[in-house]
């Protein structure tokens, strides 16, 4: 069953219920004169012509898109919510005037409730149909994102407490007579019933607050809603690469439309900018069925070099790479390190003229205390390796992985250029894993598979 026919079905069962409740109400209201039951009367013939309003507005926002609602239909359901919020407004305040008009009278007659058996049976099957009903249109409304449907389920909830409100109404008339004569708790009894519908004109006024700003902010397309939060988060978590600069989101029933500007170095490929628009837009759709995103790829320039990727050029002209920067403000001062990678088989002194001459560059470059480094292997060189090749190296690659307790590779490929090999070892993503974890997990499954096959490549896992 598809989300509009789930609506509809909700939106039909609440317009049935509603005019049972209503006729209940208006009968046993004129029969027992009770402004609390009478209150919930209008309340819930109101409640019928939104929940007609309501049904009629999921069928029409169940037409698709077309030229002239590029958008879809789905803002009659905010325009419903709308409309049924100064029906509401309109209730509580019929409720409120009645309720001052009958306080202030001269005699007790306007307070006189002619309570019996019916009136509480009314109250109290209202309640169980509101209880269910209220459920039932908040499970469709949160499952389909029905505007429509939660401003239903908004008003069956408050119903639920302005009916136990009537019902304690009621009560207090109908035991009235039972207390001494002009005392404070007959006094108090005698106005239970109106006292009652003030309070279920209170209800009805906030939940008009609620449902009338989240419609007016559906209606002028407000992005601080669930749907924008979640594009914000994932690009933050997923793509930070590509930070968000300006951000639309129109919700429009349960569809999100989506439009978005991401910074891009300004030397991107077009062909790779295209990539990242896709890789994108598949990113939010799995978190936000249905969308439609747009991704605008706005060029930006490079930044200012920062002091590490300044060091990282100046090692670049001395003909080694760098890694391993520590950057910090000691006690000592400014202070600089770096591991320098220098060819494996070449002499320290052949290199001490321009470890010399980077060290100074360093320190007159970032006004630096102490630039200090430390020699290793350029791990970029292929090394050679003698050992032929077995005919059944990727099986024994396999093997491997398996006594070793790693997860079963994609992919096995070896590399050559004469004696200089290294084989390309690809084993499935694993997301959960931060780049620290994944960085040591990797190592681990390096180190065991060295120990276990010959010697015949270098060796690299990576995900794929």
């Amino acid at each position: 069953m598809n989300s509009d026919t789930k609506k509809a079905i909700a939106a039909g069962s609440s317009v049935l219920w509603s005019a049972l409740l209503t006729v209940m109400k208006f009968i046993v209201g004129i029969a027992t004169g009770s402004l609390g039951i009478l209150s919930e009367a209008l309340h819930s013939a109101l409640d019928m012509l939104a929940a007609l309003g309501t049904y009629f507005a999921v069928k029409i926002a169940a037409r698709p898109a077309d030229a002239e609602h590029p958008y879809g239909h789905g803002r009659i359901e905010s325009l419903t919510a709308l409309a049924e919020t100064l029906l509401l407004l309109m209730t509580a305040g019929w409720v409120i005037m009645e309720a001052i008009e009958r306080l202030t009278a001269d005699n007790t007659e306007a307070l006189h409730v002619e309570t019996n058996i019916w009136a509480f049976v009314v109250i109290i099957v209202s309640l169980v149909v509101d209880i269910n009903r209220a459920a039932m249109l908040k499970r469709v409304a949160k499952e389909t994102k029905s505007d429509a449907l939660e401003a239903d389920a908004a008003h069956f909830a408050s119903d639920i407490w302005s009916s136990a409100a009537v019902l304690l109404g009621i009560s207090g008339a109908a035991v009235a007579h039972m207390t001494v004569a002009n005392s404070w708790l007959n006094w108090l009894l005698q106005r239970a019933d109106v006292l009652a519908s003030l309070i279920v004109a209170v209800l009805i006024l906030h939940i008009c607050w609620e449902l009338g700003r989240k419609s007016i902010n559906n209606l002028m397309d407000k992005t601080d809603g669930e749907a924008a939060r979640t594009v914000r988060s994932l690009m933050a978590e997923r793509m930070p690469a590509y930070p968000l600069q300006n951000l639309r989101v129109r919700e429009v029933g349960n569809k999100a439309y989506i439009e978005m500007v991401v910074a891009v170095p300004r030397e991107l490929h077009v062909d790779t900018a295209h990539d990242i628009s896709e890789a994108i837009e598949e990113l939010i759709s799995g978190a936000l069925p249905g969308a439609e995103t747009s991704v605008h790829m706005h060029p930006t320039d490079a930044e200012p070099d920062s002091h590490e990727m300044l060091v990282r050029r100046i090692a670049l002209t001395h003909r080694f790479g760098v890694h391993g920067l520590v950057l910090m403000h000691a006690e000592q001062g400014y202070t600089v390190f770096a591991d320098l990678e220098l060819p494996g088989g070449a002499s320290l002194d052949s290199w001490h003229i321009a470890i010399q001459a980077f060290r100074k560059e360093v320190k007159l470059r970032l006004q630096a205390d102490r630039v200090m480094v430390h020699v290793e292997p350029d791990l970029r060189e292929i090394p050679a390796f003698t050992t032929p090749i077995p005919p059944d190296w990727q099986e024994q690659v396999r093997q491997a992985m398996i006594t070793g307790g790693a997860p079963l590779p994609t992919t096995v490929n070896m590399y050559t250029e004469g004696n200089h090999r290294f084989c390309i070892i690809t084993i499935p993503q694993e997301s959960s894993l931060s780049v620290q974890e994944s960085h040591e997990r990797l190592s681990s499954i390096n180190k065991k598979l060295r120990a276990t096959l010959p010697p015949v490549a270098r060796l690299i896992v990576v995900y794929e």
